[in-house]
Order: C-alpha cells, then sequence, then structure tokens
C-alpha cells in the first residue's frame, strides 16, 4: 500500500519519509515549502495540491 509523507520545510521536511522508508517500500515525499509544523493551517492549497493527485 503506498504511503504519503508530507513535512512541512521548517519542520520534518524529508525527515518523516526516510523514517518511513524501511518499514514502508512504497512512500511518496512531499516537502510543503514555506510552512512548519501546522500544513493545515498555513498552507491549505498547498497541501490540497499534494493530497489529491495522490488519493485519486
Amino acid at each position: 500500500m503506498p504511503a504519503l509523507a508530507v513535512g512541512g520545510e521548517y519542520s520534518v521536511g524529508s525527515y518523516l519519509a526516510q523514517t518511513l522508508r524501511p518499514v514502508v517500500p512504497d512512500v511518496e515525499e512531499a516537502v510543503i515549502a514555506g510552512s512548519g509544523h501546522y500544513i493545515p493551517d498555513e498552507l491549505p492549497e498547498d497541501l490540497l495540491a499534494v493530497l489529491t493527485p495522490f488519493l485519486a
């Protein structure tokens, strides 16, 4: 099953994807530029742009 690891540029960034790769073989990675820990509050449109194609 694919997984989507979304991190904020000023928080976890790509670290979340790196930590999941040993246990999840199919990890898609997205780093939302200009965001921190609260991506849905800070940049909801950018988050939707990443989530929509992944869930489609």
